[in-house]
């Protein structure tokens, strides 16, 4: 075996270990972890009896077609069972593993290794695509797009991957347009100044892409533009800017404790810094060419900023941080190659890397065995073995009124429940009063099982003046297990 089979079989058997790594995380994570309410929108698409009835509904909310799907395909193919729902998701996750390893080519092997290896365990990415929503599709169509076009800037070649990532982003949700616009306006200002061979490759490439999506954002966009149903977030600032970027490998820091805390947030301040020194040091290094850090640099830091800006200018934009997937890769990538750099101080640099990448996959380990998230299915396994006969429930969320409430409580329960009769659930009206107060009087006990509910809402209210005694549970964030009796 000569020197090129050897290091070609070991490169192969590192990226298998970091696609075995990222898997595992992933299921794990989605194992451990209850589906969340917008989840459970996604389910709620995915239930439409005909495409008709699909995209007319679709209409009423705020998201593109293409991820809701991929779920209900995924559905009909293998039913509602968790791992079935999350499963598009997940296959987003995975080939956006194995894209950034395409992508780190360009890079030296350790680069390569670290930039792989922190979208593997960056725990926004694998919350992300272990969920039933559309952000890993999201980070995978960016990552994609940035791999196409480097392609076409160096090569010429990559036309029809650029027009299919554009096409799949445009689909998949309105904030692929900052990626779009960062890294196909800085592709076309590059490939203009440098005369290169892509330039009307990359042109006829995102043409096409955007071509086939204009059918959505001729028709379905414009409805859903009207209706005014607000978006997730509203709070942008450059604070805010600030704490996305550390998210992006390090999002849910508390969840292992004031402690370990302090050391992710050193961390995420680490792999923060590598990133800019990444930018940097590819700007410098003469065996790159331009297009690398510039594209790199754009959709790591200027694709935040735009939907930070977009958010500030407009609060239909919205913000929050599943809306920076798209910069997740590039922001590896820059971080990969800060940590690697050549020059002055460069092994303090690599060790530090090191260490950050280490924290990085235990701060995943920690969400995959407790997420902290909405604990639907906690709450409502705890609450079914203890419904008997004479027993009522309500089960409600504080969510927008164009979806059907006690979507997790008709999931969950009756997996639960098996060979058990559930116990009647009390009606509410959109005000989320009981529609029938005095109904609640009929009845020994009962519970309920709500979501973010203000703790003066007309359902609670109702119970506290007909029964005297009420007792209460948290699960995870904003699961709530109330239950009320008489003595």
């Amino acid at each position: 075996m000569n020197n090129a089979q050897g290091s070609g079989r070991r490169l192969a058997f590192l990226l298998a270990a970091l696609l075995a790594l990222a898997a595992g995380l992933r299921l794990w994570n989605g194992a451990g972890s209850s589906l969340k309410l917008d989840d459970f929108h996604s389910l709620h698409h995915a239930r439409a009896p005909d495409l008709g009835s699909f995209f007319s509904f679709l209409e009423k909310d705020n998201h593109p077609p293409l991820a809701f799907l991929l779920v209900r395909a995924a559905r009909s193919a293998w039913g509602e069972d968790e791992w079935a729902l999350r499963l598009p998701a997940v296959l987003a996750g995975l080939a956006a593993v194995a894209l950034t390893w395409r992508i780190a080519r360009r890079l030296d092997a350790p680069a390569r290794a670290a930039a792989t290896f922190l979208v593997a365990v960056s725990s926004l990415h694998v919350e992300l695509t272990s969920d039933v929503r559309m952000y890993g599709l999201l980070a995978l169509a960016t990552a994609g797009l940035l791999d196409a076009l480097l392609d076409l800037l160096e090569e010429g070649r990559g036309a029809w991957r650029a027009a299919l990532w554009t096409c799949v982003g445009l689909h998949t949700h309105y904030h692929f347009a900052y990626a779009l616009a960062a890294l196909g306006g800085g592709a076309l200002v590059l490939a203009w100044r440098a005369r290169a061979p892509g330039l009307r490759a990359l042109v006829v490439g995102v043409g096409l892409g955007g071509l086939a999506a204009l059918p959505w954002y001729a028709l379905g966009f414009p409805a859903q533009l009207r209706h005014g149903l607000a978006p997730g977030g509203s709070d942008p600032s450059l604070l805010r800017l600030g704490e996305g970027l550390t998210h992006l490998v390090f999002h849910n820091v508390s969840v292992a404790g004031p402690v370990l805390r302090l050391v992710f947030l050193a961390a995420s301040a680490a792999v923060l810094l590598a990133a800019l020194a990444g930018a940097v040091s590819l700007l410098r290094a003469r065996e790159h060419r331009a297009a690398l850090p510039v594209l790199l640099a754009l959709g790591a830091f200027a694709v935040p900023a735009l939907a930070t800006l977009a958010a500030w200018l407009s609060p239909r934009a919205g913000f929050e941080w599943r809306y920076l997937a798209s910069a997740i890769v590039p922001f590896a990538l820059l971080a990969g190659a800060g940590g690697g750099a050549a020059g002055a101080g460069a092994r303090l640099r690599r060790g530090v890397l090191a260490c950050a990448c280490a924290a990085a996959l235990v701060l995943s380990a920690y969400e995959a065995v407790d997420p902290g998230e909405e604990d639907y299915a906690g709450a409502i396994a705890a609450l079914v073995p203890r419904l008997q006969p004479g027993d009522a429930v309500v089960a409600a969320d504080k969510q927008p009124l164009v979806f059907p409430h006690a979507l997790a409580w008709d999931y969950y329960a009756p997996r639960f429940a098996v060979g058990r009769a559930l116990p009647p659930r009390l009606d509410y009206d959109d005000t989320l009063s009981l529609v029938d107060p005095a109904a609640a009087g009929g009845y020994r006990r009962v519970f309920c099982c709500l979501r973010s509910m203000p703790d003066r809402c007309g359902i609670l209210s109702a119970l506290r003046q007909t029964f005297p005694s009420e007792e209460r549970e948290v699960y995870g964030r904003s699961i709530w297990v109330h239950q009320f009796e008489r003595p």
